[in-house]
């Protein structure tokens, strides 16, 4: 039997031959942190963003789409960006949870949400093509950290998610500045964001033409990070920007 990743207390399913090989088999968590994990219902969800519907005021709901969304929409500022998918609801214990992982340096807790990261990565196959294809469809871009914050932090935890799907990952994008933490400001004061942090890796560039990308990032809250990233992807020409986040705050 193994460790929880979190707690550390055994997890309660021991190894045997079907879920040591089985690909949705990876290290992990207890039941009972397990248990403390929301997963978003897909068949409940923003047709755009991922949110939970259910859990939104009626007025804040049009038709299957959510309040942000349908700014976004009015906005014009979309551009090549699409939808995003997001597996958990962000509660006390995923924040407590990604603490220790993004601020506290603990890496391997990334292994724990590997099979769903995965289930995700199908999910948004399915939604592009209609079935899922061993080739992949998409080009992973994780949204990168600062200089700055990636000395302090000594990993990108975006980049660390995506490595736990498997697919192609493309480093296009170089965040320029470390602006004030997104935790600081209201949902309003995101959305008004203009001046794009981030810019293209000319490196890369070519790798992207014509390519479905998805974006991976910890969290998405209202959605200004991840078009102001499409809008720096877009010079290289990439057929569409999809995201892929790990919780929706």
């Amino acid at each position: 039997m193994e460790r929880c990743l979190f707690c550390g207390e055994m997890r309660g399913d021991p190894l045997s031959f079907h879920n040591l090989f089985s690909p949705d088999y990876a290290p992990g968590f207890c039941l009972s942190c397990r248990e403390q994990l929301i997963p978003i219902d897909a068949r409940h969800c923003c047709c755009l963003c991922g949110r939970d519907l259910s859990r939104l005021n009626r007025d804040r709901v049009v038709e299957n789409r959510c309040s942000d969304c349908v700014k976004w929409a009015r906005s014009g500022r979309n551009g090549l960006y699409v939808s995003n998918r997001a597996i958990y609801h962000y509660n006390p214990f995923l924040k407590e949870m990604i603490n220790q992982f993004k601020f506290r340096g603990d890496v391997r807790l990334a292994d724990g949400f590997a099979v769903e990261l995965k289930r995700a990565y199908r999910h948004c196959e399915r939604e592009q093509s209609g079935i899922f294809k061993r080739k992949p469809s998409f080009l992973l871009v994780p949204v990168p950290l600062s200089s700055e914050r990636l000395l302090e932090r000594g990993f990108n935890q975006a980049d660390v998610l995506a490595r736990q799907i498997g697919a192609p990952i493309v480093q296009a994008l170089v965040r320029v500045r470390d602006e004030a933490k997104q935790s600081k400001k209201s949902r309003a004061e995101r959305m008004r964001l203009r001046a794009t942090p981030f810019r293209l890796n000319e490196k890369a560039a070519v790798r992207l033409s014509g390519h479905k990308i998805l974006l991976i990032d910890d969290i998405y809250t209202t959605g200004a990070t991840m078009r102001l990233a499409s809008e720096a992807l877009a010079t290289a020409r990439p057929h569409s920007i999809r995201s892929l986040t790990l919780i929706h705050g």
